[in-house]
């Protein structure tokens, strides 16, 4: 008799290791309807979708530059009260419609000599008002929409009552910040 308790005593710890795990098993298995079904949501739209932003100097758009750098000489030799003006192109590769919005660096946007505006359309056909430009962002025309390009115009000018030493100078140090902002209609 001591050997079959011997054997009882073996087979019981073993039939108790079975149970725990088809018990875990079947609790971890019924777990994963925790993460699926639905909800009717009322008087709402959700869309989804992607928002990528290029940028290109020129009436060309490119398909993946995220920053551009105008040539410097576009603004060499500036008088007093001179404007000048150069295209770039703001490419929408995305599907999710944004608005363009345009500001300057910190040091340009104190300037008291130079002033900078943006406007839509290429610089041989604007296409609206100049959009004048400081160090907060403001939207420069309507919505970009998805897989579509559109030229903006910058102007530069230099003030017409700038010091004697700053005329004939070249305005080339100033960065121009665009923010591509989701449309929301």
């Amino acid at each position: 008799m001591r050997e079959r308790r011997a054997r009882r005593s073996l087979l019981s710890p073993a039939l108790l290791t079975a149970s725990i795990a088809l018990v875990a098993g079947v609790s971890v298995g019924g777990s994963y309807a925790l993460w699926n079904g639905g909800a009717p949501i009322s008087e709402t739209e959700v869309r989804s979708g992607t928002l990528t932003a290029t940028v290109a100097v020129g009436d060309t758009g490119s398909p993946t530059a995220t920053s551009a750098a105008f040539d410097p000489a576009a603004f060499d030799g500036m008088l007093p009260g001179e404007t000048r003006t150069q295209t770039l192109t703001v490419g929408n590769t995305g599907t999710t419609a944004f608005l363009v919005a345009a500001s300057l660096d910190a040091a340009s946007s104190a300037s008291a000599d130079v002033s900078w505006t943006l406007a839509p359309g290429s610089c041989a056909a604007p296409g609206g008002v100049g959009v004048p430009l400081g160090a907060t962002a403001a939207n420069v025309g309507g919505p970009l929409a998805g897989s579509t390009f559109s030229s903006y115009c910058l102007s530069v000018t230099l003030g017409p009552d700038v010091p004697a030493d700053v005329a004939g100078t070249t305005v080339a140090d100033f960065t121009l910040l665009l923010d591509a902002n989701q449309d929301r209609p």
